[in-house]
């Protein structure tokens, strides 16, 4: 189950130097191609527009109390001004030479990319606008996705804002139905990543949904996450104090993993929208040989219409923690607990994807990601299963295992490399499995 890549032979090259040329090839190439897309675009519409032309979210909020609540507790409203995500991008800019400033920074601060406030990547030109991440009117007034990929869309800010629905009605704007607002390649334009010069997949989310079952039953992104809690549920209410009632109204939580960031924002009920949608995505299944001196484990992805865990797996950690007990309660055997510094034993059975670089080693930073190295992830009604071997002059005392899925959306690594404080990430228990072994 391990895919791992043999490292590549031959002399070796200058790795950024390469990469950096094949990237501005490729960029030039994105926004060529961009461009044209834009119906009848004169030489100087080039889905580029003045600051201003983007609305604030805080002119939504008279209308669109609940929608607007939601969203502001949301990682769409914290894409730009996230702590972890900042010490990473501006990383990547300097060891880059600022490459990825517009390639990491158009998702992440899609209005200060379209009114040319980025680059720079620290954030100076912005206005208040751009710093609110991924928001109101930048969404509503998306008229076409080129490609569900690197933010392939076609922005067109003004009066008219554009949704789900095409019957409703306000005093301050028109309300124009969208189709591709109902398309999960709306979704994709951000949740799919491929590096533009090299042409390896960074994030696979919609890919991911769109290669499976899911998406042959017609069970949309937006049907899980854009609903009260895990799975396809009804959200019944009014979009706006002034109008109808709906049998469903799309919620703005945007609930994923994240149950860290929200509980360090302080963000309760979006910390408990994650836990529950981490709860849901995987059961275990667990069984002892005959002789109890091995454990076999599968752990089957039952509710995410994609891989799990999913976007930015470079970063984020999954893993089985095994725990043996004999009939005095003591441990007599442990895999995938925490060692020194609060990271994960090493030896664990991870499930990730880490890229190789065009040396063909291992590397966490997705700007010189060449290709997979590795890649343990479990698709969709899928299951994955891990062998363990239990101390056989133990066999006879073990008397209880426990089997946890664990979770951190951010790794330990991650955090001590970019030095932003003593920061222990906690482990998010997704599901477990209790054997008593009779022994």
């Amino acid at each position: 189950m391990n895919n791992t890549s043999t490292p590549a032979s031959g002399p070796k090259r200058p790795r950024w130097k390469s990469v950096k040329t094949r990237m501005l090839a490729a960029a030039a190439v994105c926004i060529g191609l961009l461009i044209a897309a834009v119906s009848g675009a004169g030489p100087d519409e080039k889905n580029t527009f003045e600051e201003g032309a983007f609305e604030s979210p805080d002119r939504c909020l008279g209308c669109h109390q609940d929608i607007h609540s939601q969203w502001a507790g949301s990682m769409h409203r914290f894409a730009w001004k996230n702590e972890f995500y900042q010490p990473d991008y501006l990383q990547a800019s300097r060891e880059t030479d600022g490459f990825t400033d517009v390639f990491c920074g158009e998702c992440h601060a899609p209005i200060a990319r379209r009114t040319q406030q980025l680059p720079p990547p620290d954030g100076s030109l912005f206005d208040d606008i751009s710093k609110k991440g991924v928001s109101c009117d930048y969404c509503h007034t998306v008229r076409e996705v080129v490609e569900p990929v690197n933010v392939q869309t076609i922005s067109e800010p003004g009066r008219v804002k554009r949704g789900p629905r095409g019957d409703g009605s306000s005093p301050y704007h028109d309300v124009e139905f969208s189709e591709i607002h109902t398309d999960p390649a709306f979704c994709g334009a951000c949740h799919n990543v491929v590096h533009p010069a090299t042409g390896a997949t960074v994030i696979d989310t919609y890919d991911d949904w769109k290669q499976g079952p899911y998406a042959e039953e017609g069970i949309r992104c937006q049907d899980c996450h854009m609903t009260p809690g895990p799975g396809v549920e009804k959200n019944p209410g009014k979009s706006s104090f002034m109008g109808e009632e709906r049998d469903h109204v799309a919620t703005h939580f945007f609930p994923g993993g994240s149950v860290f960031f929200h509980d360090r924002e302080g963000n309760s009920e979006e910390a408990e929208l994650a836990r529950k949608m981490l709860e849901a995505a995987a059961v275990i299944e667990a069984e002892t040989g005959e002789d109890g001196t091995e454990l076999v484990v599968r752990v089957k992805n039952i509710g995410a219409g994609h891989k799990i865990p999913t976007g930015v797996t470079y970063i984020r950690k999954m893993w089985l923690e095994v725990t043996a007990y004999n009939d005095a309660g003591d441990q007599v055997y442990t895999s995938g607990h925490p060692v020194d510094g609060n990271h994960i034993d090493p030896d664990t059975v991870f499930y990730r994807k880490t890229f190789r670089d065009e040396d063909g080693n291992p590397t966490q930073k997705s700007w010189f990601a060449d290709g997979i190295y590795y890649d343990r992830r479990i698709a969709p009604m899928e299951y994955d299963e891990q062998r363990f071997a239990l101390p056989s002059d133990e066999a006879g005392g073990i008397a209880n295992i426990t089997v946890r899925l664990m979770y951190r959306s951010m790794s330990q690594e991650a955090i001590d490399g970019w030095g932003i404080g003593e920061i222990d990430v906690p482990s998010i228990e997704m599901t477990r499995k209790e054997l008593e072994t009779g022994k």
